[in-house]
């Protein structure tokens, strides 16, 4: 009989977390901030909208955040009209954010890199797209 397929996601996520946390530990970096650095890092200048939907966190969990972050040096904020004349915020990332996401960045990589050790270019794809399709299946009404 073969593992529980709960059991073998959980082992996974709990591997790579660890992983990760350590890291993200070293670089100095609360919970949440790798992953708002990572997204300003690869596209500045989202909205605080924006960036809390690429986040999947609330708006009021994400305006907590940043204004920590704030305070820290990593970004800073830009009045900017939007559609339908809104007013809104755009976050940008100082020159610290920027140094910092270019460490996460390097840090992602080579956890990604050690995640993967063995797997062909081949397997990969077929790897993520399988993990693609497990998440359609989760993300539609269970009977």
């Amino acid at each position: 009989m073969r593992e529980a397929f709960f059991l073998k996601l959980l082992e996974t996520s709990s591997a790579h977390r660890q992983k990760s946390r350590e890291g993200f530990q070293k670089l100095d970096l609360t919970d949440g901030q790798p992953k708002i650095l990572y997204i300003l890092y690869i596209k500045d200048g989202h909205t605080q909208k924006e960036l809390a939907s690429l986040c999947k966190v609330r708006e009021s969990t994400l305006t907590a955040m940043l204004g920590k972050m704030e305070k820290g040096g990593f970004i800073y904020k830009e009045k900017a009209i939007v559609s339908g004349g809104k007013r809104a915020f755009r976050i940008f990332l100082t020159d610290a954010g920027r140094k910092k996401g270019k460490e996460i960045m390097d840090l992602v990589t080579r956890i990604d890199n050690a995640s993967l050790d063995g797997f062909s270019e081949q397997e990969v794809e077929m790897f993520f797209d399988m993990l693609g399709r497990v998440t359609e299946n989760l993300n539609r009404t269970l009977p």
